[in-house]
């Protein structure tokens, strides 16, 4: 997992309706890593980001949301043993955006790993799914399925977003993923709000899933990454991508079915881990401030 990366993308001012820069740089860095590999990457008018790789035929497509609550400002990004957080110009814990940074990072590389594939990065998420709405419908012509990284803490799947089903209980799709989701702990099985994939569920007919990728206390100055969930988030993406494979996962748009899900579900549930030890005492004593307490976040609070 190439830290450097994860720190730099956390480090780059965005929210909704102003993400320029991070458009910027993730074009900048597909260029640059692509360009010699025939990588192609687009943007629309809604500040979208869309990239593929291996030329013609159904690709698996994986997603995020380049988008924060957060207003654009300065911010240091600091790592204590296997934590990532943020700091502003007068030394407070200030959010960095990992919702939904840390699934831009899980996209760009899950990017390099696979020879076709495509990702879709989808502005506007947090204030309705602007950009997943009003994304052009002849890019998903050859995609097969879309697996989202927006999901907080580790193990969360969503069932449902914002009610909206994202795939059939007993289809192809979940049976080719079930075994992969389970030998990669990815067993807690949630009904969530709203995502980029809820919208493209209402537009395209082919199935989705939204994963957790390691970033807890959302939309929160508290807000903070831990490192070994992105890389358990990176590594479950890997085998997904690997057992889906480059074919059709069908699910009619706005489908419902009568089968049984083959698992428990819950609302929104998130324990915080334990904050861990730190050579500065004023940044040790705003961690355990914010971190330190076992806290459940509470369904009603969005995870996008």
């Amino acid at each position: 997992m190439r830290l450097d990366l994860l720190k730099q993308i956390l480090a780059v001012p965005t929210c909704s309706r102003q993400e320029d820069r991070m458009v910027a740089y993730i074009m900048e860095h597909v260029r640059q890593r692509g360009a010699a590999r025939g990588w192609e990457i687009t943007t629309d008018a809604w500040n979208n980001v869309f990239v593929r790789k291996g030329g013609n035929g159904i690709l698996p497509c994986v997603a995020a949301h380049i988008d924060t609550v957060h207003l654009p400002r300065p911010v240091e990004i600091v790592q204590q043993d296997g934590i990532v957080f943020g700091v502003d110009e007068k030394g407070r814990r200030c959010g960095i955006g990992a919702d939904d940074k840390a699934g831009v990072f899980v996209c760009l590389e899950l990017l390099e790993r696979f020879d076709q594939i495509a990702v879709a990065l989808f502005a506007a998420e947090e204030i309705g799914c602007v950009g997943a709405d009003h994304a052009p419908a002849a890019w998903f012509d050859d995609v097969g399925c879309v697996i989202e990284w927006d999901c907080p803490g580790r193990g969360l799947v969503s069932y449902t977003s914002s009610g909206t089903r994202l795939f059939a209980n007993n289809g192809e799709f979940i049976q080719a993923a079930a075994p992969v989701l389970q030998a990669h702990g990815l067993t807690r099985w949630q009904h969530h709000p709203f995502t980029d994939v809820m919208a493209l569920r209402g537009r395209f007919d082919f199935s989705c899933l939204n994963l957790s990728c390691g970033y807890y206390n959302w939309h929160r100055p508290d807000e903070f990454v831990v490192l070994a969930e992105v890389e358990a988030a990176l590594k479950a993406g890997e085998a997904l991508i690997a057992a889906l494979g480059c074919r059709s996962y069908p699910f009619k748009a706005g489908a419902e079915e009568s089968a049984a899900p083959m698992y428990e579900i819950t609302g929104l549930q998130v324990e915080c881990p334990q904050p861990v030890a730190s050579g500065s005492q004023a940044i040790e004593d705003d961690i355990v401030a914010g971190m330190a307490r076992p806290v459940t976040q509470a369904a009603e609070t969005r995870p996008n």
